[in-house]
């Protein structure tokens, strides 16, 4: 879990980092559009692009972190052993949906032939890093339910 903890901690700086050649890249783009009249060609699709280098590596640590959208209002009137099965179901059903996703996205990253337009650089390396990201993802999840079955078991 430890491992597995900073792999996904580095991904997120990783996700981070591309955040920051987004936020220059925009920056440039509008500086030369405005002050210089001459745009950097390519920069929407390549931000459109970007954006898979800066979700889906962070997923992952996202999860880690327990940092995605929560709604408490009803799962606090619980208590704690019905909060911690609840969460073990929805931890199961959540490893299933993305491992179906993980899969196909496979298939589908496997199948990629085109290029990136204005760039002419392939596409495929994006798919597969959105398919790495889905794994990491769910083995993040796969943790964090044998995690959650461990606490209930040693109760």
């Amino acid at each position: 879990m430890k491992a597995l903890h900073s792999l996904t901690r580095w991904l997120g700086y990783f996700s981070g980092a591309f955040i920051l050649v987004l936020m220059l890249l925009i920056t440039a783009d509008v500086c030369g559009r405005y002050f210089f009249n001459h745009p950097i060609p390519g920069t929407t699709e390549l931000a459109r692009y970007l954006m898979i280098f800066i979700v889906f590596p962070a997923l992952a640590w996202t999860a880690m972190e327990d940092k995605h959208v929560k709604i408490d209002f009803i799962m606090g009137r619980f208590p704690g052993r019905t909060q911690t099965i609840t969460i073990i179901i929805m931890l199961f059903l959540t490893l299933v949906v993305y491992v179906v996703i993980f899969w196909q996205n496979i298939f589908y990253s496997s199948d990629v032939r085109g290029v990136v337009s204005a760039l002419n650089f392939p596409q495929s390396p994006f798919y597969w890093v959105m398919t790495a990201g889905w794994f990491v993802f769910c083995l993040t999840i796969l943790a964090l339910l044998i995690k959650s079955i461990a606490g209930v078991v040693k109760k």
